[in-house]
Order: C-alpha cells, then structure tokens, then sequence
C-alpha cells in the first residue's frame, strides 16, 4: 500500500512539476457531444438541443481528472446557419481549465445530405493552486506561490458532410494550444503547436432488421508529442429507444456504452471505461453520465438522428 501511495503521489506531482499542456477534454460519448470536437455539428440536429456531460476518469486515483461539459445549438433563419455556444471544466490534481467557445456553421444543401463548414471563437482560462502540492522540500519556491491564474484566446475550425445514413467530419478543435509551466512560483504560457490535435470522424448506420440497427463510428486524432489514437466503436440500436454499444480506444481503455431515450425529446447516456494502460492497477475505471434535451420543434419520430 505504501508503494502505491507513492507512485500515485509522485505521478501527480510529476503531472504538475513538468507542464500543463491544453487538450481536448476527453469523453466517450463524442458523438452527442459533437460542438466538443467539431464547431461544424453547430445545427446539425435540426433542432434547438441542449447537453450536459459530466466524466470521472479514473476513479480511485488522487487528483485525477474531473470533466463537465455543456453545450446548446441550433440552426437559424433559414437553417443554412448554425450557431452553438460549449462551455467546459477540466480538473486535475491542482490545476483547473476551463473555457467557453462560441461555434458558427454555415451549411450547404446537396440531393442527399448537407455540408457544413465551421469555424469557432472564444477563451481559455487556466488556474492553479501550486501549494496543495505535497512536496518533500517545504521551502520550495516553485509551490510557495499563491493561486494563479491565466485567460487566454482560443478558435476551432471543421468541416462535416452528413446525411442520414453516415458522416464524416474534420476538424481542430483548439487551434491554439497552450502550454502553462510553474516557473519559481509565476505562471507562464507560451505556445505548443506539438499539442495540437487534428480529428477525422466518420460513421455507418446499417439497418439489420425492422427493430434493430448497428451504427459504426470511429474518431482517429494526432498529436505530435504522443502520435495517433483511435476510438472505434459499434452501437446496437432496438427499436430507435435503447442504445448498446462497446467502444475501443488505442492502447487506453475498452468501453461499454448504454443511451435510453424515454421519448423523442431526452437522451439518458451512461459510459464505463476499463482502462489497458499501465494506469490500470491504480484505479476502477472511467465514468460518464450525459443528458440531451432537443426543443423538438421539427418531427424526429419520422426522422430520427443517429449522430
């Protein structure tokens, strides 16, 4: 046990010690949380739909990330315009980001489906208490400081083509990434363009038989400080009300997915992530809670969406 508490604590201080870059927040169910990765998804549902995501991510491991998300959009005027507006908060071990990103899409009609083009605009703000860091040396000036705190520009930029049988999108969701070093206690921020992340998304719905459906879905997205990672995931669909689905991301997690959808209105999510990483033996897994509200001013009875 002492061995245990030791390298989680060291883990976390080293978290701290080295950089905080700006990510993406992480979730599972990306795909009703698309403002988060594409600013093009701003309208796409054709109606006024509100969600709210909270993530807890390796339950069990101190200081480990805590994520919530909100998003609202809606198409406009006469729906080739988009306009959404995303607000998160990410925590782990001392440090908080948090941001808010206003989206815009502008969306182009074709025979089977419909383009958009998206771009987003907003800010980024850091914030960290370096004195609730444990450390062996009392009088170490880098975590004597008090709480710091940095507000920073930020933009995001997609395009995504869908129709109602598949998608596909692509897009940087920060444009800017950040980096935040503690530096003799004061906080610096300069740019680091190998945390950016460009993301390719893409999906299938196959109908398999009147009551059932199977949706296919992949997100890859790159870093250059840590290479490439994939989600595949597939998605059973009974009777358009209940969702089960099992997701794998590259070398970091299996995960099992459960949406219900009491009417046509609600979206109840729920995600379990069992982790593959050498994280594994230090905490019980990832989970995630989503809501989804949609206004419902057009009929989604007779046209259901799957992404």
């Amino acid at each position: 046990m002492k061995a245990r508490t030791t390298i989680i604590a060291g883990f976390a201080v080293g978290l701290t010690l080295v950089a905080h870059g700006q990510h993406s927040p992480l979730t599972s169910q990306y795909l009703f949380n698309g403002l988060l990765i594409n600013p093009a998804y701003a309208g796409s549902r054709d109606a006024l739909t509100a969600s709210l995501v909270h993530r807890q991510q390796w339950v069990g491991f101190e200081g480990a990330p805590t994520t919530q998300i909100m998003s609202v959009h809606a198409p406009i005027g006469n729906r080739k315009l988009g306009l959404g507006v995303l607000a998160y908060n990410d925590h782990i071990g001392v440090s908080r980001e948090s941001g808010i990103m206003t989206n815009y899409a502008y969306r182009i009609k074709f025979p089977q489906g419909k383009l958009a083009f998206g771009i987003g605009a907003g800010f980024t703000a850091f914030r960290a208490d370096w004195q609730q860091v444990d450390v062996q040396q009392q009088n170490d000036i880098s975590f004597s400081a008090p709480s710091t705190s940095k507000l920073r520009p930020n933009f995001s930029t997609g395009i995504y083509y869908y129709t109602k049988k598949y998608f596909v999108g692509a897009s940087s969701p920060f444009v800017l990434m950040h980096g935040y070093t503690n530096s003799e206690g004061e906080l610096t921020i300069g740019e680091q363009r190998s945390n950016v992340q460009p993301m390719l998304t893409g999906g299938y719905l196959l109908e398999l038989t009147d009551d059932w459906k199977l949706k296919s879905s992949t997100l890859l997205r790159y870093r250059e400080s840590s290479g490439a990672q994939a989600d595949l995931s597939a998605n059973f669909i009974f009777q358009d009300k209940v969702w089960l689905g099992v997701s794998y991301r590259s070398g970091d997690a299996v995960i099992g997915m459960l949406e219900v959808l009491p009417n046509p209105q609600w979206r109840l999510g729920y995600s379990y992530d069992m982790g593959l990483s050498a994280l594994r033996p230090y905490h019980y897994g990832s989970h995630e809670l989503m809501v989804q509200y949609e206004f419902g001013y057009r009929i989604r009875v007779r046209d259901p969406r799957y992404f």
